[in-house]
């Protein structure tokens, strides 16, 4: 199964242009088996973890470059430190509640009509790739 993982990895990153290197593959590895976003020190225990062996430097180059591809979302919810997820190329976008942290992925079909009234009403065509809108939560803003 990790065999297989490994191929697609290296399909999508020759498909974005990019080299199939050992760093590449760890940082994809260890971001398509986590559960949610991780930082990039996130990235790097796992890394380790798994006995992978590569610099915290190297880790931030790669997300960096994953994230330029469209392979991996970068998400900073609130004031924190930047989080990756692994999105493989697909729409992903989340509302994240700034009282209770608590973050909600949000339907790629919202945003779409969005970026058509933005097109429609401005005449600019955005790319929403990847979004996160913060603000209060149902929850919160009733207690």
């Amino acid at each position: 199964m990790a065999e297989l993982h490994e191929h697609n990895t290296a399909t999508l990153l020759r498909s974005a242009g990019r080299r199939v290197t050992n760093a590449r593959l760890q940082v994809a590895h260890v971001l398509q088996h986590s559960r949610g976003h991780l930082s990039a020190s996130g990235v790097l225990a796992g890394v380790r973890q798994a006995d992978g062996h590569i610099d915290q430097s190297t880790v931030y180059r790669v997300l960096a470059d994953l994230r330029d591809t469209g392979l991996v979302a970068e998400s900073r919810f609130g004031n924190s430190e930047a989080t990756y997820e692994w999105i493989a190329g697909d729409d992903h976008h989340h509302l994240h509640c700034v009282e209770c942290g608590e973050t909600t992925q949000l339907s790629s079909d919202l945003v779409d009509r969005f970026d058509g009234a933005v097109l429609e009403q401005h005449g600019f065509r955005a790319e929403n790739r990847h979004m996160v809108i913060n603000g209060v939560c149902e929850r919160c803003s009733v207690e």
